[in-house]
């Protein structure tokens, strides 16, 4: 039940950001959440741009905390990035944070994302909580934020083990088996999604958005792309604007 819950939030969530809605959860993830840990990244494309500061993202982790928030209907308001997003809180701590490339009626906002919040409140009460479970959950959700914000540098599982206190085995072991791809990989994929969304916004050359988005070899950055997209890079771009 758990697992296709799962996967049915993230077909929901993958359905929302094709529309250009971008989606982002804050709260504590224990393990049947962990597949949905790459959404506690802001994927809107300025957001993107901003956090490739750290002190932006440090600032940016302040403003989403996981406490229960002091309202229960969603709000709406400016991030310190100047993105307008709306906030809604979860029954059991944290919240889900919407924004939108184009402008959406808050209305036709709750509308959609209010499902998505039951959902993800379903899940929580489903997920048992044995403590060696959180434990390992715990560590797993550490080495996810420590990726997410260093993707952009070279990254290897020495620098991961390190910075989580734990072996390069323990590493590859955990992330496999919470997260169903290698470390390797899910670089490799949040890497793409931040090249996509710098060719989209802005005009630099397809080299500098693989460098800027952490691949040190242009020619493995274009066969990766290729190999996801089925097309070029600069073709992408092409495409894009030409909608």
């Amino acid at each position: 039940m758990t697992n296709r819950l799962v996967s049915d939030i993230k077909s929901y969530l993958e359905y929302l950001e094709e529309k250009n809605i971008y989606v982002s959860i804050h709260t504590k993830f224990s393990e049947y959440m962990l597949p949905l840990l790459e959404y506690n990244l802001h994927k809107n494309p300025r957001c993107l741009v901003v956090k490739s500061d750290n002190a932006a993202w440090d600032r940016c982790i302040r403003c989403h905390g996981y406490e229960k928030l002091p309202f229960s209907l969603p709000e709406t308001r400016v991030c310190h990035a100047g993105v307008e997003e709306i906030v809604f809180p979860l029954d059991f701590g944290g919240s889900v944070c919407v924004s939108a490339s184009e402008r959406i009626e808050k209305t036709v906002l709750v509308t959609m994302i209010n499902p998505l919040c039951r959902m993800i409140e379903y899940l929580n009460i489903l997920c048992p909580e044995n403590e060696a479970e959180i434990t390992d959950s715990e560590l797993v959700n550490r080495m996810i934020k420590f990726i997410q914000r260093n993707y952009y540098n070279p990254l290897s599982n020495d620098d991961i083990a390190r910075a989580c206190s734990c072996s390069v085995s323990t590493v590859c072991h955990l992330f496999r088996k919470h997260m169903g791809m290698s470390v390797h990989r899910y670089i490799d994929k949040l890497r793409l999604d931040y090249a996509c969304e710098l060719l989209k916004a802005s005009n630099i050359s397809v080299a500098s958005v693989a460098r800027k988005s952490g691949f040190s070899d242009y020619n493995y950055f274009s066969l990766k792309f290729r190999k996801k997209y089925e097309m070029s890079a600069s073709r992408y771009r092409k495409l894009y604007r030409e909608k």
